[in-house]
Order: structure tokens, then C-alpha cells, then sequence
């Protein structure tokens, strides 16, 4: 019998709701008092194709999902069909006996009529994935009432008849596998009993709890897949914080307008992926020229061009860290978990009115669209900073909004201040703001601006080991392949393998401190989403070090623990 440790998959045709159950998995699992770990593979069509939704749970912190299921749901025949193979020995699945035929030794099948007992229950077939959720609550032995609970609380705003069906087609569900299947699960949820209270937070809504603390006050969005979700949560608590969030017509408005609402002193943000980018880029080389703040999330996806719009990938590196012509100071921040991508929002926007330059927070969909649960964060030690931003009265007399410093952090102000009025445009200028192109004046700006980068490199936490010292291997990765590579360290550790980790969080400027570890280890290997080992590149650029053994993936599917592990045993033979 297996207790609190399981790994828990839904799949069904698109428009047929796996989402559904799956979160309502994930909450019981909460609930339990467990951590959990979420990531939905789906096709960018409508309807029609085969989506899974995937939930891993343990009494221990977990990073990273799994591709090996201890149980499914599977609500159509293609699921089946596609996933059956990926069931361990002794797991189990839940299949409607009418829609699908399942035989397979080893593991064990609960046909349940999910399609006749929706359509008796809520008259819709579509209500299926309810009857299913409650045959697995049956299974794992967990109380019902906490799952029709969650029912009530998720079909409250569709009125009680609704929410009334869909608690009988729970129960009913709930009821079929108690009645009909004697024999024993081997996995059990039981509540632990002294646990951590926690919310259920996916990475977009972390950046935009991030970005609300750090008091963002304008966003402006084209919706783009896997960045949308941020539009969706910041217009969901624009009122309560006074934020204006505008859905506008195309990326180009959208960066325009947030430069726009920065120079004009509001906090401001665009999020977006790798394609609404790409348009975005002229108007970011404008803010760095006119050295104005703004926060740019940028949520991979496969490309080139479309390429795979929902699913992940680490493409993006290059693109972000070189935006625009000619050379300014820009910020990339990537971070690895959920909590980072919480911390690193707030500090994106003090990072870009200190330093007075556009700075990208630059994530994927795995971390982007992946939930976990978290502990309440401290928030005690977030201070807001608005750098050089001057008050009416600090105005000297004869203010120059560009002035040469030994920081090359310039005074700031707002339209509308007193004696702070000033020339700021797409052309060079001198210190006061005016066009030049002389050579003096033109590379003395240009050398003032490029210092605040040696300003805050200075300031960078260095890179550091996680793991054993002296280990047999380094992982060496960036991004949210932290949590896969994480807990590939304890899968090398059962093969007898010491492995240790280095994750680069600060790309540009590039994060002291890497030479030094990498100096430390036997055997560094790069694991990137990419097919052409961007971090590599980079690391070789500026660190000095060529990482020769790398494990790339490009398939649009995140990495998993087990999966790294039994690559790096194979660069190690």
C-alpha cells in the first residue's frame, strides 16, 4: 500500500474538460495536506485532439511532474490508447467500458459507465469528468464530502440546479466503484495531520502577485498563449488595486503603451511570448534610449513562427537578451520556481526605476501554466524603490534628465514637475536631452548608460552550487528546468551517481560567479529547452567556459527528473 505518493493523470478530447477534475485533484491533494505539482499537455486546437492533465502529489516538496502514472482517467479511447503502457505495475484506470475496451496485465481497470451515469445525473454528457472525479476519490479513500464541497464552491455562480447535478454525478460516480469493485488500490490519500497551510498559485498568477505588491499600476496586453492568463489575473483584481489593465489590439500598443504609462511615472507592465516579442522590440530599444522603466514578461512557447503554441520551451534567450538595435542597458531575470517568479516580479520593478532601463522577466509555459501549492511568502523584507525618481523639491535649478554620474544612474522626472521639464525622443541626445551627433557628447551618453549594467552586476548574488560538493556530475540549466533537474540529483543519487546543480538566474547582466563553480566540478552538463544550447553560448561568452556534454530538448515537452537522469548515465558511459 502506497500512502501519499502518487502521480495522477486525466486525459480526454479537447472541449471535454480535463482541466476540471484535474483541479479538483490537486486541491484535494491540498487539502491532505500534500504538495503538489501540475502540467497540462494540450493541442492549440479547439477541439477534437487528445489533452492530459497531470498532477504529482507527495508528503515532500515537489518540483517536477512525472510521465509515469499511478492512475488515469481516461475519458476517451485515445487515452487509453496513447498513455496505457505509461502505467506502473499495480497502478489503475478509470475507463467508460462503452466508449473504450482496455486490456492489459498488471495493472488494474475500473470500467465505470462515466457517459450513462452523466447523462442520468446532469443530462449532459459533458459532466462525465465529475462522474470520474468522484469514482477516483473512491479509489484513493479519500472523503467525499471534501470533494463535493469543492463542487459546490467551483458550479456556485451557475446556480443550484447545476450545482446540485454535478454533486450527484460525484457522488454517483463515487458511489459505482464502492459497490462494484472489491478489490483493494494499491495507493491511499489520508490527511497528514500536522501540515503547512498553503495556496494553490500557477507561475503567470505569481508574477502578477509579484507585480501587484511591487504597486505595477498600469499593464497593457495582447493575449498570447502562455502569457494570457497574466491579462486575465490582473484584470480580476484591477479594481481592488487601482490598476488600469488594458486589452489592446496588437504587442505594438501594447509595449507602446506601457513606456508610455512608465515615462509618465506609473509602474507599468506588457507580457506577452516569443512572437508578440518579436514586435515589441523596436519600442524597447525607445525605452532604453529614453531610459524609461518598464517590466516585459516574456512566457516561451516553441518557434520559429507559431511554431507550438501551448507548449514549453526555452527558445527565447538570445532573442530577449539582444531586442532592438545598437546597444542600452536591458535586464533579464529568469527565474526557476514559483516562489522566484513571485520575488523576482516585485524586484523587476524596483530593478527597472533604479536603473532606469526595460527589464524582462523571462519564463515558459511548464512554470508559466503549472501550479503548485505554496506556504504563505514573506513579504516583510519587500521594500518598494523608485531609484532616482526626484521629488519637486530635489529639482536642482538647471536639471538634466541625462546626466553623467559615476553609477551612470541619471536623475528622473515625471511630466507635470516643476523645473523638471526636459527633451526625451528616439534620437542621441547630450546630457540635457537634446539631439547630437557629435563625438564627444554621443560616447560619453552611450558609455554613461552601459555603466549602470557594471553598476548592478556588482550587486548580483553570485552563482552557487546546490547539492553535493565534489559530485560526479554538475547540471548546469536556467529557467524552470530547475525543479526537473533538481530532483534528477536524488534519481542519480539512487543509480549511485553524486550530482550536484548550478542554476543561472540573472542573464543579463550575466550572473557573477560561474566561472568560479563550474572551476569546481568533475563533469558540467547543460540541460536546456533548446536545440541550439543558448545558455551554453552564453556562458562561454561571458563566463569563459565551454560546456561540452548537454542534454536539449525540443519537443515542446518539459523535462522530467527521470528523463535527465538516464541521459546524463548515458553521457557518463
Amino acid at each position: 500500500m502506497v500512502i501519499n505518493e502518487l502521480t495522477f493523470m486525466v486525459g480526454g478530447k479537447a472541449g471535454e474538460g480535463v482541466d476540471l477534475p484535474g483541479t479538483m485533484f490537486a486541491k484535494l491533494c491540498m487539502h491532505a495536506g500534500l504538495w503538489f505539482k501540475t502540467n497540462a499537455e494540450f493541442h492549440s486546437v479547439i477541439k477534437g485532439y487528445n489533452n492530459i492533465f497531470q498532477i504529482r502529489a507527495s508528503e515532500k516538496k515537489v518540483y517536477s511532474h512525472l510521465t509515469k502514472y499511478d492512475l488515469v482517467i481516461a475519458l476517451d479511447k485515445e487515452t487509453t490508447d496513447l498513455y496505457l503502457d505509461d502505467v506502473v505495475p499495480g497502478g489503475g484506470v478509470i475507463y467508460d467500458p462503452e466508449i473504450t475496451k482496455v486490456k492489459k496485465e498488471g495493472i488494474k481497470l475500473f470500467p465505470v459507465p462515466l457517459r450513462r451515469i452523466a447523462k442520468e445525473k446532469v443530462g449532459l454528457d459533458l459532466a462525465k469528468n465529475v462522474v470520474a472525479i468522484g469514482a477516483a476519490v473512491a479509489l484513493i479513500d479519500y472523503p467525499i464530502d471534501v470533494l463535493l464541497d469543492l463542487i459546490v464552491k467551483t458550479f456556485a455562480k451557475k446556480g443550484e440546479s447545476v450545482t446540485s447535478k454535478n454533486v450527484d454525478a460525484a457522488q454517483a460516480g463515487y458511489n459505482y466503484v464502492k459497490e462494484n469493485f472489491n478489490q483493494e488500490f494499491n495507493y491511499v490519500i489520508k490527511p497528514v495531520k500536522e501540515h503547512t497551510k498553503t495556496f494553490m498559485v500557477n507561475g503567470n498568477y505569481a508574477i502578477t502577485f509579484g507585480a501587484i505588491k511591487a504597486g505595477c499600476k498600469f499593464v497593457s496586453e495582447y493575449p498570447m498563449t502562455p502569457s494570457s492568463s497574466i491579462l486575465h489575473a490582473m484584470a480580476k483584481h484591477a479594481r481592488d488595486f487601482n490598476i488600469s489593465v488594458n486589452h489592446v489590439e496588437d504587442e505594438l500598443s501594447a509595449i507602446n503603451m506601457a513606456i508610455g504609462a512608465g515615462f509618465a511615472g506609473a509602474r507599468s507592465m506588457a507580457a506577452t511570448s516569443g512572437g508578440g516579442f518579436s514586435l515589441m522590440t523596436e519600442a524597447i530599444g525607445l525605452a532604453g534610449m529614453v531610459e524609461v522603466p518598464v517590466v516585459i514578461v516574456e512566457v516561451q512557447r516553441p518557434g520559429p513562427s507559431t511554431g507550438l503554441p501551448t507548449r514549453t520551451g526555452q527558445g527565447d534567450l538570445r532573442q530577449v537578451i539582444h531586442a532592438s538595435q545598437g546597444d542600452f542597458p536591458k535586464i533579464v531575470l529568469s527565474p526557476g520556481t514559483h516562489e522566484e517568479a513571485f520575488y523576482m516580479a516585485f524586484h523587476a520593478f524596483n530593478l527597472a526605476e533604479i536603473y532606469q532601463c526595460p527589464v524582462i522577466l523571462l519564463t515558459e509555459k511548464y512554470l508559466g501554466e503549472g501550479s503548485v501549492n505554496l506556504p504563505f511568502l514573506d513579504v516583510s523584507q519587500l521594500k518598494i524603490n523608485r531609484g532616482k525618481l526626484l521629488s519637486e523639491d530635489e529639482i536642482p535649478k538647471n536639471f538634466e534628465r541625462f546626466k553623467d554620474t559615476a553609477s551612470g544612474i541619471s536623475p528622473r522626472t515625471v511630466p507635470g514637475q516643476k523645473g523638471g521639464a526636459h527633451t526625451a525622443s528616439s534620437y542621441e541626445h547630450r546630457e540635457d536631452g537634446y539631439f547630437t551627433e557629435e563625438i564627444e557628447p554621443v560616447n560619453r551618453i552611450n558609455e554613461r548608460r552601459m555603466r549602470k549594467m557594471e553598476t548592478l552586476e556588482k550587486l548580483l548574488p553570485p552563482a552557487k552550487l546546490e547539492g553535493e560538493q565534489n559530485a560526479d556530475v554538475t547540471l548546469v540549466c536556467w529557467g524552470a528546468t530547475y525543479g526537473p533537474a533538481y530532483e534528477a540529483m536524488e534519481w542519480l543519487k539512487r543509480k549511485g551517481v553524486s550530482a550536484n546543480l548550478l542554476h543561472i538566474k540573472y542573464l543579463q547582466p550575466f550572473q557573477p560567479g560561474v566561472r568560479e563553480a563550474l572551476e569546481k566540478t568533475k563533469m558540467p552538463i547543460l540541460v536546456e529547452g533548446n536545440i541550439s544550447s543558448q545558455l551554453g553560448g552564453l556562458i562561454a561568452e561571458k563566463a569563459g567556459v565551454d560546456i561540452s556534454k548537454k542534454i536539449l530538448d525540443y519537443s515542446g515537452r518539459p523535462f522530467t527528473p527521470d528523463q535527465i537522469a538516464e541521459r546524463v548515465i548515458q553521457l557518463i558511459k
